[in-house]
């Protein structure tokens, strides 16, 4: 990466960024960067010393740490800003929940079983759903040593599926810092777009704590 091919470019955070900045709560470098750049209330001018600053790194460890997340596709270098939109959490959910599943159904999920917004479902299965997913959270954590440490599975997300393995309604856990929510999606999910990293980052911008 040179400083001609930087020059005035925007970073912006790749579906597979926002997938692995919320999809753990154990801290490293990386997360903590992709958080940072989520939580932010502007599309951020790349910089080596921006980069520097967010992560409190020394220079050469900072610049291998941002090229990683480049090689990896969680980030991207933009010469346009990213959209930021200002609007309350209420006005945007239905709008960037719709495009998440194949059918259109989606549910979000506050950790205590609270549906905070849905578009497709009922409003009586968007909220037992909801009650459903944070039972689901909850059984995840009592067997998380097990899935997480001693099988090494990635994740805290569960699925029904069909008989040829196909997901019939999935439960996404996202977590940011001390708050963890979930996505109910119906059918197929539709994660690597716009709309994802732009709920994560509304998300991240009201809710996000240390």
């Amino acid at each position: 990466m040179t400083s001609a091919t930087i020059q005035n470019q925007f970073i912006k955070i790749c579906p597979a960024g926002a997938f692995y900045a919320t999809v753990g709560s154990e801290p490293d470098d990386a997360r903590a960067l992709l958080l940072q750049l989520l939580s932010s209330d502007m599309s951020l001018p790349y910089s080596s010393e921006l980069v520097m600053e967010l992560t409190d790194l020394e220079e050469s460890d900072a610049a291998e740490l941002f090229n990683k997340l480049l090689d990896k596709n969680f980030v991207q270098l933009s010469p346009t800003p990213a959209r930021t939109i200002n609007e309350s959490i209420e006005q945007v959910l239905p709008e960037l929940l719709s495009g998440l599943s194949s059918s259109g159904k989606v549910a979000l999920a506050d950790h205590h079983g609270f549906c905070l917004g849905s578009t497709g479902y009922e409003a009586d299965h968007a909220e037992a759903l909801s009650a459903l997913a944070a039972d689901l959270s909850s059984l995840h954590e009592r067997h998380s040593l097990l899935l997480n440490r001693d099988l090494e599975f990635m994740g805290e997300s569960w699925g029904m599926l069909d008989p040829v393995g196909l997901s019939q309604v999935g439960f996404w856990v996202i977590h940011l810092g001390h708050q963890r929510f979930v996505l109910v999606i119906d059918q197929m999910p539709r994660l690597n777009q716009n709309n994802y990293v732009e709920l994560l980052s509304v998300l991240a911008r009201r809710y996000l704590d240390y």
